[in-house]
């Protein structure tokens, strides 16, 4: 190696700077902001739910059941003989000796 290499001094150059920041995002919140649908669609719920109670007992819908109760029916079942069959008696259980 020749001297003049190792004499002369390392330059570093300094590093990339981060672009500069064009835009930036404010976000300011003043206070908790809330919906009201979750109210309607309670609401809505409880119409329907008096709605269909009303039209049941104000339409009669639960006195109909049983506007005549006087059912005939008549089946027919076929007469079945079975034949007399003459079964052995069981055998003794045995004491095991």
């Amino acid at each position: 190696m020749e001297e003049r290499e190792t004499d002369r001094a390392v330059r570093e150059e300094p590093a990339a700077a981060p672009p500069p920041i064009q835009r930036e995002t404010t976000i300011i919140q003043t206070g908790e902001r809330r919906g009201g649908s979750g109210g309607i669609l309670a609401l809505a719920v409880v119409l329907v739910m008096l709605a269909v109670v009303a039209f049941l007992v104000f339409g009669g819908g639960l006195e109909k059941a049983a506007d005549e109760t006087d059912i005939n029916v008549n089946i027919e079942t076929p007469d079945i003989e079975l034949p007399d069959v003459d079964l052995p008696a069981p055998a003794e259980p045995s004491n095991g000796g």
